[in-house]
Order: structure tokens, then C-alpha cells, then sequence
């Protein structure tokens, strides 16, 4: 229709020159310090600090053609000279700079992995606040991706006219995934049954909900094996192989969710970003919420209909990644950006 509108929040304020009188003293990174050297004496540093509630950066990729500006969650950091707290603010006298928020994969809970097995029996603590670790105002330690179950599940299909059925099972190697790894699927196909089994596909599905729009749910093919090797598999035979699939932005883009980038080369896909609880009070109405499946079908001749499984797992980013611009040690103002697991900070240089 031609129209086109936004909702900006303002997650944190500062106030750099002159300081405020509440404001806390904190120490100069060496990155700081470096622009420091560089730009002279009437430069001044500061901190930002944002929400850890603060949800990801997103850019979504319209179906159609489109050339406006981006669809998503962008941010950007404003600096701007005024008289008064309370002046409107000038474009002229105001500078922006884009950056991105990420989440990274260490520590991070899987919301669907499943539940650890019970660990050895220990002596019990001295008192209730070594027991408690919420008693003494410290939050327990989420557990760290690498001691995820991977996720596993089984499914079998019997048919009405015929004796037997066939088995279906599947799992993955880990439940967390960085990007650019390739995610191995283990399948196991056992045919009990008088029918054949003709084909196995095996793909990886992005699932899209901006929350903005009740009808905002949007689902791609992000990679896909159709494979017929032995197959059909005749009655009584089994198979059990392992497919390596490689997520990337494929032909389809049904409103793909892709990584905000500043680079000319192209966006990665989103990372999983996913809902603390399954209530609709708890959703963030600024989020895209973006999940990853594997499923795994079989076509199953004679009228015997499909079997499938899906499994679920998280695509983020690691602290070891080195393709962020962030763990550089370049001393570019528009590359600096601190992540970390619990909040994302920002800091920066600014010049008079």
C-alpha cells in the first residue's frame, strides 16, 4: 500500500559532556585508549550497557522485490549536541552509528533439549545457603551448550490392511550448532512391514513469528536432501546412514530471517532467538522469533501415506567465532561492539 512506520524504544541514555553529576567513573578500555591517542583531546569516551532482554538483530528478506529501507530489529547509537536535555533534537547536529546485538551460544539453555540425566548422588551441603546458590543472591549457572542432549526421537507407522509396520528413527549430534557447521542427522529406517519404503527426505526448516502481526509466521527450506539411494527399501530391510546438511539462505525466501549486516556480501542466516516461557505475557511484542527444525520424511508407496519426525535444535554464534567483527582487535569505531552472555555493551569514542 506505500505506507511504511517503525516503533524506536530508546533502551539506555547518557548524558557525555558535560558529565552528569550522577554518573559513575569507569575505566577506559585499551581500545578506548587507543582511540584516545588517536582522536586528541576533546574526545570522550563512554559505556552502554543494554537490557539483556533486549531481543537480537534481525533483517527480514521480503518474498517480493522491495527497495526500501530494511524490515527487522536494527540498532543504531545517536550522539547529538543541545543546549537543553529537553530540546528537540536536530539532524543536523546528530551523528549514528549501526550496530548489532547478538547472542552467543556458551552457556545459553536450550528451551527443547531434554532433560540431563540425574547426576551421582553427593554429601549433602553444610548449610541450606551452600545448598541454595538464589540464597545468597548469586543466580545458578545455565548449563553450557556443549553438555546439551543432543536431540533424539522415534516414531514408528502401522497400516490398516496390512501386518507389520515401519520404524523411524533420528537424532542429531549435539543440540547447539554454530554458524556455518554442518548439522549431522542420524537416521535409522526399519521396515517391518508389506510395503516399501520409496523415498527419504531430510531438510532443515527456518520458522519465523514476528510478534508485531498475528498472522507473522513464515516458514523456509533452508537446506534439503532428497535422496533415493537403496530405496525403495523392500520388507524386512533396514537402513541406517547419516546425512550432513549445511543451513544457508537457499532460492525460496518467504520472508527469510538473515542476520543484520553491514556487509556488502551478504547477511548469515538469524540466529535462534526463542521465548524464555511458553506464555504470551512473557513474548516481546519487538521480537522476531526465529527457531530451527530438522525433519525427517518418509514416502512410504502403495497408499501408505508419510512418517516424519522433527527435531529441533539452536543455530548461534560461539565466543570463539571468528567471523564477528567484534572479536577483532581493529580500532574502527563502527566495529566496536563488546558481547557478551548476559548483556550487551557498547563502547565507544565520541569526537567534538
Amino acid at each position: 500500500m506505500g505506507l511504511k512506520f517503525c516503533n524506536e524504544a530508546i533502551m539506555c541514555l547518557a548524558q557525555l559532556y558535560p558529565a552528569h553529576e550522577r554518573a559513575q567513573s569507569m575505566p577506559n578500555t585499551p581500545l578506548q585508549d587507543a582511540l584516545l591517542r588517536r582522536l586528541g583531546p576533546n574526545a570522550h569516551p563512554f559505556c552502554m550497557e543494554m537490557t539483556p532482554l533486549a531481543p537480537p538483530s534481525v533483517q527480514l528478506v521480503p518474498a517480493k522485490e522491495y527497495t526500501g529501507a530494511p524490515i527487522g530489529t536494527s540498532y543504531d547509537v545517536r550522539a547529538y549536541v543541545a543546549e537543553r536535555p529537553e530540546e528537540k533534537v536536530n539532524r543536523r547536529s546528530m551523528v549514528r552509528m549501526g550496530i548489532r546485538v547478538l547472542h552467543m551460544a556458551p552457556g545459553v539453555p536450550h528451551p527443547i533439549a531434554a532433560p540431563a540425566p540425574a547426576p551421582a548422588p553427593t554429601p549433602a551441603p553444610a548449610s541450606d545457603a551452600d545448598a541454595d546458590p538464589a540464597a545468597d543472591g548469586q543466580e545458578p549457572e545455565p548449563e553450557p551448550a556443549s553438555q546439551l542432549r543432543p536431540p533424539h526421537a522415534a516414531v514408528d507407522k502401522p497400516f490398516l490392511l496390512s501386518d507389520g509396520k515401519v520404524e523411524l528413527e533420528a537424532s542429531l549430534n549435539k543440540a547447539v550448532y554454530n554458524h556455518g557447521e554442518t548439522v549431522m542427522v542420524n537416521v535409522a529406517v526399519h521396515n517391518n512391514s508389506s510395503r516399501s519404503v520409496r523415498r527419504i527426505k531430510v531438510f532443515v526448516v527456518q520458522h519465523v513469528d514476528v510478534c508485531m502481526f498475528s498472522n507473522g509466521k513464515f516458514k523456509n527450506v533452508v537446506a534439503l536432501i532428497n535422496s533415493r539411494e537403496q530405496c525403495p527399501l523392500g520388507p524386512g530391510t533396514s537402513l541406517d546412514r547419516v546425512y550432513a546438511l549445511s543451513p544457508e539462505k537457499g532460492t525460496t525466501k518467504n520472508w527469510i530471517a538473515l542476520e543484520d549486516s553491514f556487509a556488502r556480501g551478504g547477511a548469515p542466516l538469524a540466529s535462534t532467538v526463542t521465548c524464555a516461557s511458553n506464555s504470551p505475557d512473557d513474548r516481546n511484542v519487538f521480537a522476531i522469533y526465529v527457531s530451527y527444525y530438522v525433519k525427517v520424511k518418509l514416502l512410504v508407496g502403495a497408499m501408505g501415506g508419510e512418517l516424519s519426525v522433527k527435531l529441533p535444535f539452536t543455530l548461534m554464534h560461539s565466543s570463539y567465532d571468528s567471523d564477528l567483527p567484534c572479536l577483532s582487535s581493529v580500532p574502527c569505531c563502527d566495529r566496536v561492539r563488546r558481547l557478551s552472555q548476559n548483556s550487551t555493551k557498547c563502547d565507544v569514542v565520541v569526537s567534538l
